[in-house]
Protein backbone atom coordinates (compact mmCIF):
# COMPACT_ATOMS: atom_id res chain seq x y z
CA UNK A 1 0.00 0.00 0.00
CA UNK A 2 1.52 3.18 -0.82
CA UNK A 3 1.39 6.51 1.44
CA UNK A 4 -0.67 8.58 -0.87
CA UNK A 5 -3.85 6.33 -0.82
CA UNK A 6 -5.20 8.11 2.02
CA UNK A 7 -4.37 11.44 0.76
CA UNK A 8 -7.34 13.41 -0.90
CA UNK A 9 -7.64 14.64 -4.35
CA UNK A 10 -6.23 18.43 -3.65
CA UNK A 11 -3.55 17.22 -1.42
CA UNK A 12 -2.18 15.02 -4.11
CA UNK A 13 -2.66 18.12 -6.82
CA UNK A 14 -0.99 20.35 -4.26
CA UNK A 15 1.96 17.55 -4.23
CA UNK A 16 1.97 16.82 -8.29
CA UNK A 17 2.12 20.78 -8.57
CA UNK A 18 5.26 20.68 -5.96
CA UNK A 19 7.28 18.08 -7.70
CA UNK A 20 6.91 19.92 -11.29
CA UNK A 21 7.91 23.12 -9.44
CA UNK A 22 4.88 24.80 -11.01
CA UNK A 23 4.17 28.56 -9.46
CA UNK A 24 0.87 27.93 -8.40
CA UNK A 25 -1.59 29.25 -5.42
CA UNK A 26 -3.99 27.26 -3.72
CA UNK A 27 -7.73 28.69 -2.56
CA UNK A 28 -11.34 26.99 -1.82
CA UNK A 29 -9.60 23.14 -2.31
CA UNK A 30 -7.91 24.42 -5.54
CA UNK A 31 -4.43 24.14 -6.92
CA UNK A 32 -4.13 27.38 -9.55
CA UNK A 33 -1.33 27.60 -11.86
CA UNK A 34 -1.56 31.00 -13.66
CA UNK A 35 -5.11 31.57 -12.65
CA UNK A 36 -6.23 28.17 -14.42
CA UNK A 37 -7.19 25.01 -12.08
CA UNK A 38 -5.17 22.22 -11.93
CA UNK A 39 -6.51 19.11 -11.44
CA UNK A 40 -4.40 16.43 -12.74
CA UNK A 41 -6.42 13.64 -10.73
CA UNK A 42 -9.42 14.58 -12.39
CA UNK A 43 -8.43 16.86 -15.30
CA UNK A 44 -6.97 14.88 -18.61
CA UNK A 45 -5.04 17.89 -20.12
CA UNK A 46 -3.58 18.36 -16.59
CA UNK A 47 -2.25 15.02 -16.12
CA UNK A 48 -1.43 13.46 -19.99
CA UNK A 49 1.98 15.45 -19.71
CA UNK A 50 2.89 12.91 -17.06
CA UNK A 51 3.91 9.62 -19.00
CA UNK A 52 1.97 6.93 -16.96
CA UNK A 53 0.59 3.76 -18.19
CA UNK A 54 -2.75 3.06 -17.47
CA UNK A 55 -4.76 -0.33 -18.07
CA UNK A 56 -8.32 -1.10 -16.78
CA UNK A 57 -8.16 -4.51 -14.39
CA UNK A 58 -11.37 -6.60 -15.25
CA UNK A 59 -10.23 -9.05 -12.75
CA UNK A 60 -9.92 -5.65 -9.70
CA UNK A 61 -12.47 -7.34 -7.54
CA UNK A 62 -9.54 -10.20 -6.28
CA UNK A 63 -7.54 -6.93 -5.53
CA UNK A 64 -9.99 -4.59 -3.33
CA UNK A 65 -8.06 -1.58 -4.57
CA UNK A 66 -9.33 0.21 -7.50
CA UNK A 67 -10.27 -0.92 -11.14
CA UNK A 68 -7.24 1.16 -12.86
CA UNK A 69 -3.81 0.28 -12.59
CA UNK A 70 -0.92 2.64 -13.46
CA UNK A 71 2.75 1.67 -13.91
CA UNK A 72 6.04 3.49 -15.61
CA UNK A 73 6.18 3.85 -18.68
CA UNK A 74 9.96 3.09 -18.18
CA UNK A 75 12.27 2.37 -15.57
CA UNK A 76 10.56 1.71 -11.91
CA UNK A 77 9.31 -1.88 -13.06
CA UNK A 78 7.96 -2.81 -9.84
CA UNK A 79 6.01 0.28 -9.04
CA UNK A 80 1.93 0.29 -9.34
CA UNK A 81 -0.97 1.71 -7.64
CA UNK A 82 -4.60 0.88 -8.03
CA UNK A 83 -7.67 3.05 -7.72
CA UNK A 84 -11.32 3.42 -8.84
CA UNK A 85 -10.02 7.05 -11.04
CA UNK A 86 -7.51 6.49 -13.51
CA UNK A 87 -6.28 9.52 -12.74
CA UNK A 88 -5.99 9.28 -9.50
CA UNK A 89 -3.68 6.67 -9.82
CA UNK A 90 -1.62 7.95 -12.24
CA UNK A 91 -0.63 10.63 -9.93
CA UNK A 92 -0.30 8.28 -6.78
CA UNK A 93 2.63 6.37 -9.28
CA UNK A 94 3.97 9.56 -10.53
CA UNK A 95 4.63 10.69 -6.39
CA UNK A 96 6.10 7.34 -5.64
CA UNK A 97 8.37 7.73 -8.44
CA UNK A 98 9.14 11.17 -7.44
CA UNK A 99 10.20 9.78 -4.24
CA UNK A 100 12.09 7.04 -5.43
CA UNK A 101 14.12 9.73 -7.95
CA UNK A 102 14.73 11.88 -4.54
CA UNK A 103 16.06 8.81 -2.07
CA UNK A 104 18.75 7.98 -5.29
CA UNK A 105 20.52 11.58 -4.53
Amino acid sequence: MNKYTELSDFEINKKVAESLFLKFTDSWSVILVDGESFDPCNNPSDAMPIKICTAFDVFAEEHDSGNWVASPAYGFASERTRSNNLYRAAMELFLLMKDAENEKV
